[in-house]
């Protein structure tokens, strides 16, 4: 599996993306590992030491894909001190590598890199040139490689013959060693010990530096694509045209009439098959489709409603499921999202038959949408794109960015400022799934049905309260509101207040109706048991301590037939019945009862004196 990975890129804007892989495969003892690296600069360095051993070499291949438009420039490998040497290859091309590694150096890994270099064709008809020649004893030269019309030049052969003690050396670009031997050769009459150095390159331009005689043979291969018409090809009596099939892991060949040879030269790929040109040879070829599975920032499948792929061919595929071309047709997709062309993918690298595309995209469910106490909320979000509000629902898909954000709570748009939409952030929205209020009461309010009143937005409840302390939860408030609150006893309002919403949750609240002692008194001053009080629709009987409506000043006092108005703004209310009350009427009568007998009395006392006195003064006095 091919993971790519793209740069994280702003809503809505345009961009292209080049993915590029190196497949690397080690094989060590009778293991091996196989990794598909992203390319994501020029230089590469693979770790093999832990493979690595005293006992054993470690065999090393990698490879690009052939119609990539990146090359292998250079291989070597890097010791543990940090310095580079080169050794010998089995196989070498810009897009292909194969190495045996000498464990007994203290190796830390094979460095690689990577540069341009254009695709090859599949399938080609490769010809060998005559051999260039030439002699150097001192200093450099610099060999071209003709050009020759019709054909292309692919690489280069290149022995370097240096007659002991002379020493040569060759520029690695594009260039590597394919093997070194020592061996007596003639040279006229004279026999004479040299050693003999095989170079295969892949540059146009060869410079070749020696210190001593030095023979120099150079062979270059050209190639002209099969699709040309090669019927018509002229080709000198001295070619020996060959067919190479370079293939690639979705590549299957078959061939009737054909002859595989073994011309001595590497391969280009790892499936690289010579063939002897002949023109009764039949090459069929089939082409697998390319699996192509796209992520997005959870490492999950992308299921986007909202999210279009479109290929070259002009295929059009919702990103809800994977996606298949023919990745000799077709390695350009287009994603759109929510109309608008977004990123261009270049798949330039191919080497295998599943490709894992991540695509930076955030999907709904990747987003946690919680209140303030972490409670999950089912809360429909939008995303201010451009002025337009765009629903961030299950199914749809957007990049991550900095967004104004709005979430729909019971019915009403709430505005949450911007945000950052990313892969498992958590959006807060600012509510709390049950706000909680610990409610106490200090003042009791006998004979009343109490509750409690609340208000906010558009919404209202109402709290039966039976202790005189109590918890409440309010649902769904939202942090900053202002919440209207009334004690009711009996449907008046007792007590009210407003709270603004913050951060503490829960909050502890302590409602104090107003309380005053109503004392009802007789003329003397007895109090009277059965007076009524009343206040708005709150009726009292008898003397006692009880709760008021507020802003409540004048009450009535109703005592019989007789109906009294107060005045109630203290807290002591003292009322004066024009009554003397059952046990004053008892008092009247006996009062009544003393008077009447000092009158008699008294009207006694005043006739007796006048019968004595002889006239109007006249008095008697008892003794």
């Amino acid at each position: 599996m091919i993971i790519g990975v793209f740069m994280v890129l702003p809503m809505l804007t345009y961009a292209q993306v080049t993915i590029n892989y190196i497949n690397m495969s080690i094989y060590y003892g009778n293991q091996s590992i196989t990794n598909v690296i992203n390319i994501t600069s020029d230089q590469l360095v693979i770790p093999i030491y832990q493979y690595c051993s005293q006992e054993s070499n470690v065999l090393f291949n990698a490879y690009l894909d052939p119609l990539s438009n990146l090359g292998i420039v250079s291989v070597s490998l890097v010791l543990y001190n940090g310095s580079f040497i080169s050794i010998p290859v089995i196989d070498y091309s810009p897009k292909y590598i194969s190495m045996e590694v000498n464990c007994s150096l203290p190796i830390y890994g094979v460095y690689l890199s990577i540069g341009s270099y254009d695709p090859y064709p599949l399938e080609a008809l490769v010809i060998p040139s005559s051999n260039i020649t030439y002699t150097l004893t001192q200093g450099s030269i610099n060999a071209s490689i003709p050009l020759i019309p019709g054909l292309n030049y692919i690489f280069a052969i290149v022995k370097i013959i240096s007659i002991s003690p002379a020493e040569a050396s060759i520029s690695n670009y594009l260039t590597a060693e394919l093997s070194t031997e020592y061996s007596s050769i003639n040279i006229g009459y004279l026999n004479t010990y040299a050693e003999i150095t095989t170079y295969i390159t892949y540059s146009s331009n060869i410079e070749i530096t020696a210190n001593g005689t030095t023979y120099i043979i150079i062979t270059p291969y050209y190639y002209v694509p099969i699709g040309n018409n090669i019927e018509n090809l002229v080709l000198s009596g001295s070619s020996k045209p060959m067919v190479m099939l370079t293939g690639a892991p979705w590549v299957k060949y078959s061939y009737d009439n054909c002859t595989v040879i073994n011309p001595g030269i590497p391969g280009i790929t790892p499936w690289t098959t010579y063939l002897s040109y002949t023109p009764y040879c039949i090459i069929n070829s089939s082409i697998n489709p390319i699996t192509i599975n796209f992520i997005g920032e959870s490492l999950q499948e992308l299921k986007c409603n909202n999210v279009f792929v479109t290929t070259q061919s002009g295929s059009i595929l919702s990103l809800t499921g994977n996606l298949t071309i023919n990745p000799t047709l077709s390695r350009v997709l287009y994603v759109t999202i929510s109309g608008i062309r977004t990123i261009g993918i270049y798949l330039n690298s191919i080497p295998t038959s599943t490709v894992t595309v991540h695509i930076p995209l955030i999907s709904r469910s990747s987003l946690s949408v919680t209140d303030e106490l972490g409670n999950p909320i089912n809360a429909l979000i939008y995303l201010n794109v451009n002025g337009t509000l765009l629903p961030f629902m299950n199914g749809t898909c957007v990049y991550p960015g900095i967004y104004d954000i709005y979430a729909l709570v019971n019915g009403e748009l709430m505005d949450l400022g911007t945000s950052s939409i990313i892969q498992d952030n958590t959006l807060k929205i600012p509510i709390f799934s049950n706000y909680t209020l610990n409610i106490a009461i200090p003042q009791k309010c006998p004979d009343l049905n109490l509750e409690l009143l609340i208000k906010y937005g558009n919404n209202q409840y109402v709290f039966p309260l039976s202790n005189i302390q109590q918890q409440i939860d309010i649902p769904n408030v939202v942090i900053g509101d202002h919440i209207q609150m009334a004690l009711l006893g009996n449907g008046s309002v007792l007590y009210q207040r407003e709270l603004i919403v913050n951060e503490s949750n829960p909050e502890s609240l302590v409602l104090s109706p107003r309380v005053i002692n109503f004392i009802p008194m007789d003329l003397l001053n007895n109090e009277l048991s059965t007076a009524v009080l009343n206040i708005g629709n709150l009726y009292y009987i008898g003397p006692g301590r009880y709760c008021v409506p507020i802003n409540s000043s004048v009450g009535m006092v109703i005592y019989g037939n007789d109906v009294y108005v107060v005045n109630i703004t203290n807290s002591n209310i003292y009322v004066r019945v024009w009554t003397l009350g059952a046990l004053g009427i008892k008092s009247l009568l006996i009062i009544l009862g003393l008077l009447t007998l000092l009158i008699v009395i008294s009207s006694i006392v005043k006739g007796l004196g006048g019968r004595s006195g002889g006239g109007n003064n006249d008095y008697v006095v008892i003794n």
